[in-house]
């Protein structure tokens, strides 16, 4: 009898502490988990999107040519990723009240708001020490968005307008646009019933030089 209360007793204390063993580690599991998860959350790398080429501008918005390697800036976007999209996605007080778009010629092919130009917007001069313009066609009343980002897709400037061209845009502030740099810039034309309807981008160096062959060096 006593023989049988022994044994039983010592099972009772070995499941006993299988299930502490059980238990502390699943602990040690999920600190480990937890260190793991806050290691890689605090290691994050920013994807760095490389521009690699602007068209060269005057001071007139005429092109002069290209430096590096240039990717259908000042052209039209035929499809933007989720990304890109979202950048003009900013809240701004310009409505679409009374937007529309005249039918014009000088478009690709035919006329209307489903064919799209080959250049709407340009920005100048290119480089660009401390002010940039930028003009686009006022084929009737439009509403007009710009979201500059830097090499990490972070947003640096923002504007909205409506009709409102030439636009004279301040980027003498080194904190916000970096002598050397290059950034670029999303743009959208949009009117009430067909939203970012022309959309397209192009890249801008920022140099406070005063020879081009000073700015050419941070061009890839």
């Amino acid at each position: 009898m006593n023989s049988s209360v022994k044994s039983k007793g010592r099972l009772y204390m070995l499941n006993l502490i299988k299930s502490i063993i059980a238990i502390l580690f699943i602990i040690v599991v999920l600190i480990f988990i937890d260190s793991c998860k806050k290691h890689t959350d605090g290691q994050t790398t920013p994807v760095i999107h490389n521009f690699t080429g602007i068209v060269e501008m005057d001071g007139t918005g005429m092109p002069i040519g290209s430096w590096g390697v240039e990717d259908g800036d000042w052209k039209t976007d035929s499809c933007w990723s989720e990304e890109e999209y979202h950048l003009l996605n900013f809240p701004d007080t310009v409505s679409l009240d009374n937007t529309f778009i005249e039918d014009t010629i000088g478009w690709n092919a035919g006329i209307g708001i489903h064919e799209q130009p080959k250049n709407m917007v340009i920005a100048y001069p290119n480089p660009v020490s401390n002010r940039l313009t930028i003009c686009y066609s006022g084929f009737g009343l439009l509403k007009f968005k710009v979201a500059i980002v830097d090499k990490y897709f972070n947003t640096v400037f923002t504007y909205a307008s409506k009709n409102d061209t030439p636009i004279q845009l301040d980027i003498s502030d080194p904190t916000i646009f970096q002598d050397g740099s290059i950034y670029r810039m999303y743009y959208s034309l949009s009117v009430k019933d067909s939203v970012n309807f022309y959309k397209g981008h192009g890249d801008i160096l920022i140099c406070r030089k005063s020879e081009s062959q000073e700015c050419k060096k941070f061009v890839p």
